[in-house]
């Protein structure tokens, strides 16, 4: 039995693939108060998580473990790295997109979050584990939507999109499905219970539709 070199390289956002177990998502999303937390807290629906104590004390123990946060001259514990971005993120977003990946018998979810400094996607994984990556610098944030949709429907060609855009004070939805070579879109009404379509979009138009329905 040898002892191999632990030396790793410190994983980074927009090259990593970074997962947060639930602990650790708790206490990330615990590092900032304010609006944007509280409704961080309301996208991801972990009401019940963020007043854990235990919970996010195990979390913190794990970032520290893995070289995730430091604790200072006075005791206090700070994140760092990745999770200082991810904190950032979840703490002072000003957007939120909810994004269900549909099948005819399934469903993904990715949720991306948009701070002035910081864009992140979030996937949720087995036993409340979070995997995080950041958005391609090189694309739009509706670039970055689009692009989801269209290797979601690569890999399932009978399956739909559905967004819901958040922003502190608005919320609107969007859903897409391919039909042949073109999109449809629907943006529903709830007071009327109805959906009014836009059938025969291209790529372009799809994407012409994302802004639009991101405000």
């Amino acid at each position: 039995m040898t002892v191999q070199d632990q030396t790793q390289r410190e994983p980074q956002l927009g090259v990593d693939v970074i997962g947060f177990g639930v602990g650790e998502f708790a206490y990330l999303l615990n590092v900032f108060e304010g609006p944007a937390r509280d409704r961080s807290v309301s996208v991801f629906r972990a009401e019940e998580m963020i007043d854990d104590v235990t919970l996010s004390t195990a979390g913190a123990s794990s970032l520290l473990a893995r070289d995730m946060a430091t604790v200072d001259d006075d005791g206090e514990l700070g994140v760092k790295g990745v999770a200082a971005a991810v904190a950032t993120a979840l703490g002072q977003a000003t957007r939120w997109t909810e994004i269900s990946l549909l099948t005819a018998d399934s469903m993904d979810n990715v949720a991306f979050v948009e701070a002035p400094d910081v864009a992140i996607m979030l996937q949720p994984r087995l036993l409340g584990t979070w995997f995080v990556f950041a958005k391609d610098p090189a694309l739009s944030s509706a670039e970055a939507t689009l692009r989801i949709v269209l290797q979601h429907v690569a890999e399932n060609p009978e399956g739909s999109a559905y967004f819901v855009f958040k922003t502190l004070d608005s919320e609107q939805h969007l859903l897409v499905r391919r039909e042949g070579k073109s999109w449809t879109t629907g943006t529903p009404d709830f007071d009327k219970d109805e959906v009014a379509e836009m059938p025969g979009l291209d790529d372009a138009g799809l994407l012409a539709a994302i802004e639009d329905a991101r405000g």
